[in-house]
């Protein structure tokens, strides 16, 4: 593919970290991450989830108070849109704000990815 992948930095409490999104590999899932983050949706969250040498868990806007009882509950709007950036096609969440599936790659959940 042509596409160069986007990378993401995540600036944290406890320093920052960069990551490949692969944009050239799951182009819908890459497209709907990298337009919620130049949304600012992810800016002041917490990780409301922490597990030790195994992951961390982020996205919920409930998590923006660390002790609420709703981190984790949270999502997108509804319906909301953002732009497929391998067509340039308006994409629109589900329902619930989430997205449809892209299975399109086997792609493993080894330690230092995202999913």
């Amino acid at each position: 593919s042509n596409m160069s992948n986007p990378v993401a930095t995540f600036d944290t409490s406890m320093g920052s970290f960069e990551a490949e999104i692969f944009l050239d590999q799951m182009p819908y899932t890459a497209s709907n991450f990298v337009g919620l983050a130049n949304d600012g949706f992810f800016d002041g969250l917490h990780m409301h989830r922490v597990i030790d040498n195994f992951m961390l868990q982020f996205g919920c806007p409930h998590s923006k108070d660390p002790k609420s009882r709703r981190s984790g509950t949270g999502g997108p709007a509804p319906k909301s849109t953002f732009k497929n950036l391998a067509t340039g096609e308006t994409e629109s969440r589900l329902g619930d704000g989430s997205i449809k599936d892209e299975m399109t790659v086997k792609i493993s959940n080894e330690p230092g990815t995202l999913s």
